[in-house]
């Protein structure tokens, strides 16, 4: 019986009490406390905070005596204390919530090895509503072939999935570029005789950004951290505006 005891929420002493009530009915605080080992003063604490929670009874006629509920008061109380919690619970974690969007989180990192562990993680993206990609579609099709990244493309305008993508100056990047209204695409062609060129893939979605590199042997990491993925966006957004 003890160990569902601590499910509800009391500690050794307080079951130590209540254990001692069951098996020996009706006693007053000097006999639990010699019986159980402990100052009389602790087993009025105890035994009171169980009465004050409906776990326990006790009467005050010249000394005081405590006792067990019976089982339906026992269920009772604690369906009762459990439909408190629940709505308290139901109260807090919206506020948790709001507190933890606030907050500044620890970066969570998983490290990608080989071609087929990049092609899962990319995959990934297609569980999103919107994505923003700088890369070279053209590295992409050679590290996954072109067959999967056309299944993938086809996924993801079935998906209603919305690509936002700044992508490298070459041929095969700027034939896609016509297809952006089929293809659920805003593409923006990286002027590479202005800068360097983009190789590979960074993916900036949800609180996540997936860097991919296929360049040889196919390696990623993929970081989960709110502050990451929102200034990753907003350099996203100033690269699209500023040429």
């Amino acid at each position: 019986m003890r160990q569902y005891l601590e499910t509800f929420w009391l500690n050794t002493k307080e079951i130590e009490v209540y254990v001692y009530l069951s098996n020996y009915g009706v006693s007053p605080a000097s006999e639990i406390a010699k019986n159980l080992g402990l100052p009389k003063s602790s087993i009025n604490f105890l035994a009171d905070n169980l009465w004050k929670r409906g776990i326990l009874k006790k009467s005050c006629r010249w000394k005081t005596w405590y006792y067990e509920i019976d089982v339906g008061m026992f269920e009772e109380t604690f369906t009762q204390e459990l439909s408190n919690k629940q709505q308290a619970l139901q109260k807090i974690l919206p506020i948790l919530k709001e507190k933890n969007k606030n907050s500044i989180s620890k970066p969570k990192i998983l490290f990608i090895d080989w071609v087929d562990q990049c092609k899962k993680y990319y995959q990934q993206l297609l569980n999103y509503e919107i994505f923003y990609e700088f890369g070279a579609h053209s590295d992409l099709v050679e590290a996954f072939w072109e067959e999967f990244m056309n299944n993938f493309m086809d996924q993801r305008v079935k998906r209603n999935v919305f690509c936002d993508s700044i992508w490298s100056d070459w041929e095969r990047e700027r034939q896609l570029q016509k297809l952006d209204t089929k293809h659920f695409r805003k593409l923006k062609i990286f002027p590479e005789a202005l800068f360097w060129e983009i190789n590979s893939s960074i993916s900036v979605f949800d609180n996540k950004v997936l860097i991919l590199n296929l360049k040889g042997i196919s390696t990623g990491v993929l970081i989960e951290n709110r502050e990451l993925s929102e200034t990753m966006k907003t350099i996203f957004m100033i690269a699209k505006r500023e040429w």
